[in-house]
């Protein structure tokens, strides 16, 4: 049996870390660039600054237009893109195996030497106030930053990724340089290939990178004081949205395992526990799923549904109802197997193309700082019993923990408790 993945690692004087894994299978390459920051790295008055410069690196650089950026890929068929989360940003390319140089090329280019000229800056500034317009005419996209912001109490991770518009327009590129400073350093970076790889691509690879530098970088962040509570955002709209949760397991957590499954069997496919109870058996919501959004240092866990304000108590019972049975009883034994087979195979799909490989083997190495295997992980999930299921229900789903957010046509929320 093939270990996957199969990586390689290459640090070099300055601390930049890079992985590879051939696969010979392929005839592409994925190519990412992954920065150890994010918007939980942010100050308050900096919010959406990572988010920031994630646009604007693609706005010109010393040798290459922003016209020029976008058409060297495109004129090889390739695609690049970046996004920005709460804790990374990455830049990324794939092209076919026979244009790496100028993936390569174009994607050091634009992290390492892009100049964030003022003019463009303003110009970026309308495109992301447009950006944060949008996620306010999107409830059920809105809904997952107001919990995230609630329930973590100020901080950083509960900044929204995208920014609040008075900080975006405040930002000035001076602002840029100095966090560019202060976490763009080669120590905080990742570079990850997958795919047909040449031999000698560590030798092409190097001269971009070796003049780069920059000191170690703290990831640690402190833990945050969580008090359940209740809120009401006001707006009109037809459903009312809601997010229902509390704290989970973090990234370096074995128990994310068990948790995973748990959250599977509570609303994490069709045949889960809350599609069944509430959309199925009750046609009280089209969309009702739980989630998890695990950090390096905490983790968070929640269901979100989008109902009618009539329906909106039974469905809140409901989830309440589900989330005190796990702990009391846990899961059947179906359930937990069921739960395994589904992360196993989710898994493994999951990394059918360059791409996901590439960015399995960089968050890997960014959160454990090693490459974890599939076997591993398929290892530790068949360990994982009942007794764990209610333990970590017992332990993450706790009263005094609970957190409410609502969007919708509300006076005022017909909730005043959440008990678990």
């Amino acid at each position: 049996m093939i270990t996957i993945p199969q990586v390689k690692k290459v640090v070099l004087p300055n601390g930049l870390r890079i992985l590879t894994e051939e696969i010979g299978t392929m005839r592409s390459v994925a190519m990412g660039i992954m920065v150890g920051t994010g918007s939980g790295n942010e100050t308050h008055g900096e919010a959406g600054i990572s988010h920031y410069i994630e646009h604007m690196m693609f706005k010109g650089t010393k040798k290459r237009s922003a016209f020029q950026i976008a058409h060297a890929l495109d004129a090889v068929g390739g695609k690049m893109n970046a996004y920005t989360s709460k804790e990374v940003t990455v830049y990324y390319a794939v092209v076919l195996d026979r244009h790496i140089d100028t993936q390569i090329d174009v994607l050091s280019d634009l992290v390492l030497n892009s100049l964030f000229d003022p003019q463009e800056m303003e110009t970026e500034k309308g495109v992301i106030l447009e950006e944060i317009k949008m996620y306010e005419d999107s409830p059920d996209e809105l809904i997952h930053d107001l919990f995230t912001e609630q329930i973590l109490h100020g901080h950083p991770l509960g900044q929204p990724t995208i920014g609040l518009a008075e900080t975006v327009r405040a930002i000035k590129r001076d602002d840029i340089i100095k966090y560019l400073e202060r976490r763009y350093s080669p120590r905080n970076m990742i570079v990850s290939l997958a795919g047909d790889i040449p031999s000698d691509l560590i030798e092409r690879l190097t001269p971009y990178f070796a003049k780069a530098t920059g000191l170690d970088i703290p990831q640690t962040q402190p833990q945050p004081v969580v008090k359940g509570s209740l809120s009401l955002k006001y707006k009109k709209t037809e459903q009312t949205h809601l997010c229902l949760g509390t704290l989970g397991p973090s990234q370096i957590d074995d128990d994310r395992y068990a948790f995973a499954i748990l959250e599977n069997i509570l609303g994490g496919s069709m045949s889960s526990r809350l599609f069944q109870e509430v959309r199925e058996k009750r046609g009280l919501a089209y969309a009702i799923y739980s989630t998890s959004s695990p950090f390096r240092d905490l983790g968070l866990a929640y269901a979100y549904a989008g109902t009618s304000k009539e329906n909106m108590v039974q469905v809140i019972d409901l989830i309440i109802e589900q989330l005190v049975n796990i702990k009391r009883e846990g899961l059947t034994a179906g359930e937990i197997e069921r739960g395994k087979e589904f992360l196993k195979g989710t898994t493994v799909l999951g990394l059918e193309s360059t791409a996901s490989r590439m960015s399995y083997i960089a968050r890997s190495e960014f959160y454990h700082g090693r490459s974890v295997s599939i076997d591993e992980m398929f290892e530790k999930v068949d360990r994982v019993t009942n007794d764990d299921i209610v333990r970590l229900a017992n332990k993450y789903f706790r009263s005094e923990d609970l957190t409410l957010t609502v969007i919708g046509d509300l006076e005022e929320l017909p909730v005043k408790e959440l008990r678990c």
